[in-house]
């Protein structure tokens, strides 16, 4: 590039020259280096256009003949063409590849815009989605999948997790869906046939909540002459007090375990709704405490209420009662009678907070992901003597999902666990005196 420079400067150092010379010898020197100076303007001008002209010209794509400097542009923008076409080549082989790859998944896939427009889809969501070439590209998201679930889910903006709705068209499929945000504004629709799954899963909580209703009857019949049995006061109640007494408390176990079952299978299948009842809780957790020392006896250990608000709950006070009471009990069966159990409730600006904390023995950190699976226990054996059913968690996460709460649990080993239940703004009547949304207790 330095000799086309230096080519250029002595082109027009020549032409100022020649000029000079004539005006010497003509006696008009500044007229002629004008008229050489316009000249080089003039040919750099003309230079100028035919460049613009080659550049929009898209079939001209090879190095143009020009001298000086001009030669050296032409030169270096046809090498940045040439490298240009090579990476367009390039990045079309890449995105044939990349739509191959996706027309071939079996999950619908649907690239959206700033706007919600569909960009682009694969076949997969022409099946599932019911979605047309021609007619849908551009066209809103919001405007073809129509469920109201899928449009508060979208409006939330928490796209952490999927969301299962029905397919479009009516077909009787389940879909689910997860939208994954990239580049800015744009966003990747994908989702998956989960009918079978679906099916499966109702077969299954059908399965539970039938057995459980059946088996309810024979049990209580059998409790109930086990019980008769055990009194009757006979010779042979006496010689069979040790057996008649384990099966009392096993029919007694089992009791519970159906009764837990009916509890869960109504809150997954969503019977009844929630109510939307004023709870107090601060009056709920002073009856939990007198429930859970009169359940412990004498081995109970020292349990402490701190009701900081007068804040309540709106939702349903049988589930809450059940959920509350869940995690006092299992406090009060994994913390030793020299131990403390505190339950907690307050509630502020960002929402509504109950704990429940003791100084048990702790979980450790492998077991808490699966603490809410039914019938999971940390100690099979312990959990059994103690007459636990392994329910009582998963019946404390489904109350909260219904309460749109969630559950945290934090344990150390040998120092004890902490349980907390947080409810959000919209799920509180504040009282007159907490109208600033700050603790009372501050």
């Amino acid at each position: 590039m330095a000799g086309r420079w230096g080519e250029e400067v002595w082109r027009l150092a020549g032409v100022l020259a020649v000029c000079v010379v004539f005006g010497l010898l003509t006696g008009h020197v500044r007229d002629f280096v004008i008229l050489g100076l316009a000249g080089g303007i003039a040919w750099h001008l003309y230079n100028t256009q035919r460049f613009l002209r080659w550049l929009n010209a898209p079939d001209s794509l090879g190095d143009r003949e020009a001298g000086g400097v001009w030669g050296e542009i032409y030169y270096r923008v046809s090498q940045l063409q040439r490298r240009n076409r090579k990476r367009k080549r390039k990045l079309g082989k890449m995105l044939a590849q990349f739509r191959a790859s996706a027309e071939a998944m079996p999950d619908a896939a649907v690239a959206l815009g700033n706007h919600w427009e569909i960009l682009w889809f694969n076949d997969a969501a022409s099946r599932l989605l019911g979605l047309r070439q021609l007619p849908d590209t551009g066209r809103s998201v919001l405007n073809l999948l129509r469920a109201p679930e899928f449009h508060a889910y979208v409006h939330a903006g928490n796209f952490d997790h999927s969301l299962e709705i029905g397919a479009p068209g009516g077909t009787g499929q389940k879909l689910a869906v997860r939208i994954i945000p990239h580049a800015g504004n744009q966003r990747l629709l994908l989702a998956q046939d989960v009918t079978e799954r679906y099916r499966l899963e109702r077969i299954r909580k059908d399965f539970v909540a039938n057995a459980s209703h059946e088996l309810r009857t024979p049990l209580t019949v059998i409790g109930g002459f086990v019980e008769h049995m055990r009194h009757e006061g006979t010779e042979c109640a006496t010689r069979w007090a040790r057996p008649l007494a384990l099966m009392e408390q096993q029919t007694a176990r089992m009791q519970r375990i159906i009764e837990d079952l009916l509890l869960l299978s109504g809150l997954e299948s969503g019977q009844g709704g929630v109510r939307t009842e004023e709870v107090d809780v601060g009056g709920l957790i002073d009856d939990l405490v007198e429930e859970a020392t009169a359940a412990a006896g004498p081995d109970a250990p020292e349990i402490t209420a701190d009701a900081r608000s007068e804040a309540r709950v709106l939702g349903d006070a049988q589930h809450l009662r059940s959920a509350f009471s869940n995690l006092v009990m299992n406090a009060v069966q994994h913390t030793p009678a020299d131990g403390r159990i505190e339950i907690r409730w307050r509630a502020d600006s960002e929402g509504g907070l109950f704990e429940v904390q003791d100084t048990g023995e702790g979980i450790p950190a492998e077991h808490l992901p699966r603490l809410t699976e039914r019938f999971y226990r940390v100690d099979v054996a312990r959990s059994r003597r103690r007459g636990g059913t392994g329910l009582g968690l998963a019946i404390v996460k489904h109350v909260l999902q219904k309460h749109d709460a969630r559950l945290d649990i934090e344990s150390v080993v040998g120092v004890g666990s902490t349980f907390r239940c947080a409810f959000p703004p919209s799920r509180l009547v504040v009282a007159d005196n907490e109208d600033d949304g700050r603790d009372p207790a501050d």
